[in-house]
């Protein structure tokens, strides 16, 4: 009997160079619940309680989010001015990297045998931290543009093969795309970008901009 060896590459992204500054809010997508897996293979998704935390300056807290669950962190500081940083003790590490006002959204607990346990903020004014499993996440479904500003995460529906994406920024914007097989960077630009890109569903995308205004068209 002959033992085959699968060899597995993974291929290990930094963030992509600057700060992911910007006040982010996806300003139109259609909000559709994710469904479950319905392959033994997939990881099944379960609903977890959303956490939020809240704090005033410097700070960290704990968080028991499952580690085999993927979560999405957004943070607010309507009111920052200075440097607005935010880190975790997780295989993310560093989550938020900003001056002045901020609100985006990124992904969290990508690395299930590096899991978060702890957050620090390094903020000079009032803040809101949230955990939520994927049912937070709004869908950019095929033919429908969704468009915002800022840091986001958006989900691929099945079905889609392709996305449109376009920044207005004088900033850097990147663009990343995960699911269960794949996370890679499909975007990392300055300026103004207009790029058609192959994704498959269902996956997730996540757009990091410096201000940027986006839009993303999957077909």
């Amino acid at each position: 009997m002959k033992l085959r060896l699968a060899v597995l590459s993974v291929l290990l992204l930094a963030s992509a160079c600057g700060s992911t500054t910007g006040y982010g809010t996806i300003v139109s997508s259609t909000p559709v619940p994710a469904p479950a897996p319905t392959t033994s293979a997939a990881p099944v998704l379960k609903d977890v309680p959303t956490e939020t935390h809240t704090g005033k300056g410097d700070g960290e807290f704990a968080t028991t989010w499952p580690a085999d669950q993927l979560g999405f962190f957004t943070f607010e500081c309507p009111k920052c001015s200075a440097n607005v940083m935010v880190d975790t003790d997780g295989g993310e590490f560093s989550l938020v990297n900003a001056i002045g006002k901020y609100k985006g959204t990124t992904w969290l607990n990508t690395e299930p045998d590096r899991p978060t346990t702890k957050v620090t903020v390094h903020a000079d004014a009032a803040w809101t931290a949230t955990i939520a499993d994927y049912r937070s996440v709004l869908v950019a479904a095929a033919g429908a543009t969704a468009s915002g500003k800022g840091d986001a995460v958006l989900r691929i529906p099945e079905g889609v093969t392709h996305v449109k994406f376009t920044a207005k920024t004088r900033g850097n914007v990147a663009l990343w795309v995960r699911s269960e097989d794949l996370h890679d960077l499909l975007v990392n630009e300055i300026g103004d970008v207009d790029v058609d890109r192959e994704v498959r569903g269902p996956t997730y995308l996540k757009v990091e901009g410096y201000e940027a205004s986006w839009t993303v068209t999957p077909s």
